[in-house]
């Protein structure tokens, strides 16, 4: 969907920066405002429930605040968005990833987005949010973790293991989950046909096609997709790590692996027809995050007693083994230096992340960013899958292992997304493979 540019227009001056921070209520003047708001999240049905509710919630504080929301799936979004930054067509508020701030604020000359300093700080808010930390560029903070975060685990279908024979706890290490996904993969119905497969991986186009491979298996042992040592600078074109040894091993493993006709369905697509056939019983495990728990109640809360969730299994490579480092993932908002509302936009990001709110965006499956609310007994009580994932981070993953926060992101990004389609649609090997992608990588920081 493209927005229209007369809804998104205003000026301001580049340096702008919000004004003090006020509670929730009418604006200055008392006028009717509009503020928009971008997201990837809406095009999900928990999310668009949840940020519905928040809207209609604030829209009642504030009579005269509207705020419309924009936004396209989350494979269509980033593409959209840049070509908007570009043209200053960026709606008021835009909701993204840590890994994304840099990327979107350096393509236009001075920064397309608000400096947050003043309002985060030396604040509250600088400690209570998950991910507040990573919403930096350089020392300053360009968003603010407001909504929910989420790492990864892997999610199966009760019914077909106990069918299986399989008992969850005993996947331990990354060979004790193939093992299961090849021995869930059958014939159902003795036509000779496979119709039910172990693990619903992405085999196509989508994005995912790169990142479920490196977050499962890559990342844990190489130390980084972009960079060594948990993705961590200097980002220089002679530290790029995307053809080292164990990057390399790594995609032979899951090359095989998506290889095998029992473990995974072949050509699925997106990330949407892997969740399909695993909510219709044609695949029993499915790798996502909290949001998930909140698509699957949405799908069909019946579902929901046949949903069990392990973490993601630890790597055995060259006599040592490594744990999973998935990512938080949180979504962060930014304000754009476009806007003509920043202050009210402000106001409407501070709101978010109240008690009052925060309750309502736990309705989408994620995990809310505000610590404070989420270590709550109430919480813990009504969301008891998400609260395993926060174990499963506290005691069995190893520190998450983020996108670099470069300006480059995006160019090295979209390159390792075509190599990972190359190597496991493609079927092209993996060694040469990733040493071209090495040198397009490096190409970018020339």
């Amino acid at each position: 969907m493209v927005i229209a540019g007369s809804a998104l227009a205003g000026c301001s001056n580049a340096d702008q920066k919000p004004a003090a921070s006020a509670d929730a209520g009418s604006s200055k003047s008392g006028e009717a405002i509009t503020l928009t708001f971008e997201t990837s999240l809406y095009a999900e049905a928990p999310h668009k429930k949840a940020i519905d509710a928040l809207i209609s919630k604030y829209n009642q504080l504030n009579p005269n605040v509207k705020i419309t929301v924009h936004g396209a799936d989350y494979e269509n979004f980033w593409d959209k968005l840049t070509t908007e930054v570009i043209a200053g067509t960026q709606g008021d508020i835009v909701q993204v990833y840590p890994e994304n701030i840099s990327t979107y604020n350096s393509l236009v000359d001075g920064g397309a987005f608000v400096n947050l300093d003043p309002y985060i700080k030396g604040k509250d808010l600088e400690k209570k949010l998950v991910g507040q930390e990573l919403s930096k560029i350089g020392d300053s903070y360009y968003a603010i973790s407001n909504y929910a975060w989420g790492n990864t685990g892997i999610f199966y279908r009760k019914s077909l293991f106990k069918k299986a024979g399989i008992d969850p706890d005993s996947i331990k290490t990354l060979e004790d989950f193939k093992n299961a996904a090849v021995k869930l993969g059958v014939d159902t119905d003795g036509d000779g046909k496979l119709d039910q497969y172990g693990f619903a991986s992405v085999v196509g186009s989508h994005p995912f096609v790169a990142s479920e491979w490196y977050r499962l298996v890559a990342r844990p042992v190489s130390g980084g997709i972009f960079f060594p040592d948990g993705e961590s600078g200097p980002y220089k074109a002679d530290r790029i790590n995307v053809n080292s040894e164990a990057n390399v091993w790594a995609a032979k493993w899951w090359q095989d692996f998506i290889n095998n006709p029992r473990a995974t369905p072949p050509g699925t697509r997106d990330k949407k027809v892997g969740r399909e056939m695993f909510w219709n019983g044609q695949a029993a495990m499915n790798m996502d995050g909290p949001w998930f728990i909140g698509m699957t109640k949405e799908r069909d809360p019946k579902l929901m007693d046949d949903l069990g969730l392990m973490p993601q299994p630890a790597i055995e490579y060259n006599g040592k083994t490594y744990k999973p480092n998935p990512h938080t993932n949180p979504s962060v908002a930014m304000i754009s230096k476009k806007s003509k509302h920043p202050e009210e936009a402000w106001k409407f990001l501070e709101w978010m992340t109240s008690e009052e709110a925060q309750q309502m965006i736990a309705g989408s499956g994620m995990i809310p960013s505000n610590k404070n609310y989420v270590a709550t007994d109430a919480y813990k009580k009504d969301n008891p899958l998400a609260v395993k994932f926060m174990d499963y981070l506290n005691n069995l993953y190893a520190p998450a292992v983020m996108d670099p926060p470069i300006p480059e992101q995006g160019t090295l990004s979209q390159i390792i997304i075509n190599t990972a389609q190359d190597i496991f649609v493609g079927k092209k090997d993996p060694k040469a493979s990733l040493d071209e992608a090495a040198a397009k990588m490096k190409e970018a920081f020339k």
